[in-house]
């Protein structure tokens, strides 16, 4: 049997809906998905990194016309776009990017959900991120993958975005807007099949995934993730995982849904501004939806920020 190679990457952004996305594009007769998600092959030092093991994730391929896989790392590593060209060709790369300041709430969330952020809070991490970008032991002992703590950096769009039109072009790529993509999934995902040379008219099985959610004690869950293996030695490692894990999700189901912080969500997002007006510009759109006031959930505050028209 001939290798099977992804035609297609989901590369981001993270905490976007790329995992519903995922789903419902693997749901379509003539699209296969790897099974699993954020291999992150392209990205150096992080997943997978054997192009075998890689390649495997497509063995079960059976003659769909699209073969795709998600991995939002690829969208912040500057090495990706040249390095999935060169291997791949000129793939199809989907996008969805979320309101910066927004995501960047998310992803911590989901950082102390997982026990990977002992920042006590957001605007704690937002405060660390220079420290941590500066720092070459972070970088190499952090618990999780490094660019998941930056969690401002990540957020700037525009020239993450420029480097994939410039590698691929803009014919073979297609950027959806998250907060549009939850207004009405079917559409993006009939535009997305479309692009992919599929039947636009399937419809997918909607469903939430990645409910937002913290633990009952946050310093518990950086302690079982990071700290407790030590403690329970004597356990087969497999044993020791499952119970961990186990604990870990028992710490999240007392928890809570996280509430969002206006004003320091608010005070990031006028640092956003210049970026976004950028990428406006660069996708010839208008983004004002992540500025006005159901976006941030205060009044607006940004005299940086100029919409286009």
């Amino acid at each position: 049997m001939a290798t099977v190679k992804p035609n297609f990457l989901i590369a981001g952004a993270s905490k976007a809906g790329t995992t519903s996305l995922h789903d419902y594009l693997g749901q379509h007769p003539d699209v296969f998905m790897s099974t699993f998600k954020e291999p992150n092959y392209f990205v150096p030092g992080y997943a997978y990194d054997n192009w075998e093991d890689y390649l495997a994730l497509f063995a079960d391929a059976r003659g769909e016309s699209a073969v795709g896989e998600s991995s939002t790392g690829y969208l912040y590593c500057e090495e990706s776009p040249a390095w999935i060209k060169s291997v791949l060709g000129c793939v199809k790369i989907i996008f969805i990017l979320r309101n910066p300041a927004r995501r960047a709430a998310s992803l911590y969330w989901w950082m102390v959900r997982e026990g990977y952020e002992n920042a006590a809070t957001f605007d704690k991490a937002l405060e660390l991120e220079s420290s941590r970008m500066k720092s070459p032991t972070f970088r190499t002992t952090c618990p999780q993958f490094y660019p998941d703590y930056l969690y401002y950096a990540t957020g700037l769009y525009s020239e993450q975005v420029r480097r994939y039109l410039e590698t691929f072009g803009e014919e073979n790529i297609r950027i959806y807007i998250f907060e549009e993509f939850a207004k009405d999934p079917h559409a993006v995902c009939r535009d997305i099949f479309g692009f992919l040379g599929v039947d636009p008219d399937f419809e997918p099985t909607i469903a939430i995934h990645n409910e937002a959610r913290i633990p009952a004690s946050a310093r518990l869950q950086y302690w079982l993730r990071n700290r407790a293996r030590r403690y329970l030695w004597f356990l087969p490692s497999a044993l020791r995982r499952k119970f961990l894990l186990q604990l870990m999700a028992l710490n999240t189901s007392r928890g809570s849904t996280p509430s969002h912080d206006p004003i320091v969500e608010g005070r990031l997002l006028e640092r956003y501004c210049e970026d976004i007006r950028r990428l406006e510009q660069l996708l010839n759109r208008d983004l004002s939806l992540w500025v006005d006031n159901q976006a941030i959930g205060s009044p607006r505050s940004n005299p940086a920020y100029v919409p286009l028209h």
